[in-house]
């Protein structure tokens, strides 16, 4: 078991490459959510307005 461990560690060389894009989804599921909550909320200020109209 203590070899598993010992064989994790950080990408070298061109293998960064293969790696660093998955690092990239976590602000973009973020920004997703933060969109989509924003949108969500406009629409329903929306709504009120223009139910009261």
């Amino acid at each position: 078991m203590a070899s598993a461990a010992a064989a994790v560690s950080l990408p070298t060389g061109l293998s960064v490459l293969t790696t660093f894009p998955d690092l990239l989804f976590i602000p973009e599921f973020v920004f997703a959510f933060l969109a989509t909550l924003t949108y969500v909320i406009h629409k329903g200020f929306s709504l009120l307005r223009w139910k009261s109209s």
